[in-house]
């Protein structure tokens, strides 16, 4: 019976040691080396002669550093990617426009480089969007083409909606504008069912995280199939899987989520960003493939209502990696959707 309760005793210390552990672990904010070179940007670099120059750097606003990196020269084109990736989603349109305009592709807050906080409340789309255009501001641009990506389209739409005067042109893929999400929650029975994971990612912490084995979920379901079919290289597929491999940086970019999307029994006005009529009143594309398993045409007819000047273009046999997937074709199209956005602007500009 001695023994017996000693072996318990042990068993209890340990696993409060180890519970101890593992609070200490989750209170240590996600570190960022701003001296450690990105080896994504060494790769991207290597991949064309146009971004022999690409290079990185930081801007912190309101106390939060956001990573991004940017090359060539002309008019401005800023790429916001998705959940769970970072940056180089985008290496294949960096290569592209490289060569005509300046391409910043950034990490959004909590994802890649960028600050990563544990609070959900520097997450609000609003609080974000203002960084952006101090970005904006300290890059000295006055109006840019906006390509966004999952919720860096949604991002980049709402961006359009709240910023018109800074943005030349908006091209959002597979996901729509934040409103048009919303208002699908609030009508739609499939939207709301479809949405059923979001409540299961807001519930995590990165000791569930890493139990479940995440990381290796996020590989293997978005990335390894892109590899394996050689749309990327075994080296990109390595840079992703060390970009989403961290249990407390997934938790952060899981903020997304939390600060934005309440459950669809609790929508009311003030989560609407910009607000539920906000419109997109710049030339728009809008991206899907057709296989996409979270496209929703509720949705999807919303966004189309909200946009003064969209075109809306699918890819057959596609999910929910087009830009990837389809690169080329998905960079003739926004080249061409760039190109006439820019012949508008400069036609509207000699009429005034």
């Amino acid at each position: 019976m001695v023994q017996v309760k000693r072996i318990v005793g042990s068993v209890l210390l340990a696993s409060g040691l180890v519970a101890s552990g593992v609070y200490a672990w989750v209170l240590i904010p996600v570190s960022v080396d701003r001296g450690a070179p990105d080896a994504a940007v060494a790769q991207l670099a290597a991949s064309s002669n146009a971004l022999k120059d690409a290079e990185e750097g930081y801007f912190e606003h309101e106390g939060y550093a956001l990573h991004y990196v940017s090359a060539g020269k002309g008019e401005a084109i800023v790429f916001f990617h998705g959940f769970p990736s970072f940056w180089y989603s985008f290496a294949r349109q960096m290569e592209y426009f490289g060569r005509d305009y300046h391409v910043i592709a950034v990490d959004s807050l909590g994802a890649g480089k960028s600050f990563a906080p544990r609070d959900a409340a520097p997450y609000k789309l609003e609080t974000m969007g203002e960084h952006i255009a101090a970005l904006l501001d300290e890059l000295k641009i006055e109006r840019a083409h906006l390509v966004g990506h999952d919720w860096g389209s949604a991002f980049a739409i709402g961006l359009a909606q709240r910023y018109p005067e800074r943005i030349l042109s908006v091209t959002g893929m597979s996901a729509p504008s934040h409103n048009a999400t919303l208002h699908a929650l609030e009508v739609d029975p499939k939207a709301r069912e479809t949405s059923g994971y979001v409540e299961q990612f807001k519930s995590a912490n990165p000791p569930v995280i890493w139990a479940l084995g995440v990381p290796d979920q996020i590989y293997d379901g978005a990335y390894r199939p892109l590899v394996e079919d050689g749309k990327l290289t075994e080296q990109e597929g390595q840079l992703f899987r060390n970009a989403t491999s961290d249990p407390k940086r997934i938790n952060a970019h899981i903020n997304w989520y939390r600060a934005n999307l309440p459950h669809p029994d609790d929508v009311d006005e003030e989560d609407y960003w910009p607000s539920r009529e906000a419109r997109v009143t710049m030339p728009a594309l809008y991206i899907w493939g057709e296989d996409d398993p979270i496209y929703n045409e509720v949705a999807i007819t919303r966004l189309l209502q909200l946009s003064d000047d969209a075109k809306l273009i699918t890819f057959p046999n596609t999910k929910h990696w087009p830009h990837v997937r389809e690169a080329e074709a998905v960079n003739r199209a926004i080249a061409d959707h760039i190109a006439e956005a820019t012949a508008k602007t400069m036609d509207q500009s000699s009429k005034e």
